[in-house]
């Protein structure tokens, strides 16, 4: 059974971290990533290459829904080209 759990995870996906500091690898690239690698894995990259601090407090969205870094694209239901936006939440405010 963890054979056939290992081969379901193995695939290779192209991913793009938008912040607002601005896109990780670049405007015109991807990065290529496995789906057994956690999401966390790829956003700690993001913030090195764009300099991003204190994002403790960011959540991550991919297909308009919130997606959990500490688990992997697999288990995030990813696959394919992912976008991740990734960000401060957005406050609700009102009148």
């Amino acid at each position: 059974m963890d054979t056939c759990q290992k081969s379901e995870a193995d695939y290779a996906l192209a991913v793009a971290i938008i912040t607002p500091s601005g896109i990780f690898p670049n405007d015109a690239d991807y990065r290529r990533a496995n789906g057994r690698e956690l999401v966390e894995t790829v956003l700690q990259e993001a913030a090195l290459q764009l300099k991003l601090t204190n994002t403790s407090d960011w959540v991550a969205f991919a297909h308009n829904r919130e997606i959990d870094p500490k688990r992997s694209f697999a288990e995030n239901e990813l696959e394919g080209a992912v976008e991740i936006e990734w960000h401060k939440r957005e406050g609700g405010g009102g009148a």
